[in-house]
């Protein structure tokens, strides 16, 4: 009887772990916080942000979303929102908008998405996005190997609006898979591919973009974003 009773009180204790585990783990998100919610809580966690207005809550999965917001000093940021542990967790705030590469998963490149907020005063017409692999050449166990260069660009307008996402086109997805297969497999990887961005004014000229870059940031270590770096037209090849 006393055996009984403690396996049914075992399998008790498990599910009631169960259900615990799960609501903490792998419950549905409750709706997002308003957004005064946000900015209290971007203040609260750093101080340095003073966000003032929360331009927009972008949704990109129903556990990730993006919030553009302008501080008290007029400066253009970017917030990173990500439901975990129950609940919704600011994981990272940057106080200006130049573009960075969100990486939801960062073992699938299709998770992948550029993102921005860039600064009115700072006047852009357009992005211009480029994934690069460097050509290259060697010799291994007396076998030449050269690689091509890899160059893809893809242009996006911030006319309309100061921010924005944009997931990393099909092609570059197919090309990244490839590409990190391939690596993975070699000894030593070459790790020769990069992202970078070229700013554009409303002349089409390429500029720098002062206001929009150089702020200060926050990241709790849960987020997976990487720097793009700023291209000039000398680092583009045009094909002939």
């Amino acid at each position: 009887m006393k055996k009984k009773l403690k396996l049914w009180s075992l399998g008790i204790f498990i599910i009631l772990l169960s259900i615990i585990v799960y609501w903490f783990y792998f419950s549905k998100p409750t709706s997002f916080p308003t957004n005064e919610q946000l900015v209290a809580e971007m203040n609260r966690v750093f101080p340095k942000a003073t966000a003032s207005t929360i331009q927009d809550t972008i949704p990109i999965d129903e556990r990730h979303v993006l919030a553009p917001f302008i501080s008290k000093g007029d400066d253009y940021g970017l917030s990173y929102w990500v439901w975990k542990n129950h609940k919704w967790k600011v994981v990272s705030i940057n106080t200006k908008g130049k573009p960075m590469l969100w990486k939801l998963n960062k073992n699938d490149p299709s998770s992948f998405y550029f993102v921005w907020n860039i600064d009115p005063r700072d006047q852009l017409s357009s992005i211009h996005y480029y994934l690069i692999r460097d050509r290259g050449f060697r010799i291994a166990e007396g076998i030449e190997h050269y690689n091509p260069r890899v160059q893809m660009e893809k242009r996006v307008s911030v006319q309309e609006k100061t921010y924005g996402l944009m997931q990393l086109p099909d092609d570059w997805v197919k090309f990244m898979n490839v590409y990190n297969k391939v690596e993975s497999a070699k000894q030593s990887p070459e790790r020769d591919m990069f992202f970078g961005w070229i700013p554009y004014d409303q002349k089409d000229k390429g500029i720098f973009p002062e206001n929009s870059v150089n702020g200060s940031s926050f990241s709790n270590g849960e987020v997976g974003l990487e720097y793009l770096m700023i291209l000039n037209k000398g680092d583009i090849e045009i094909p002939r």
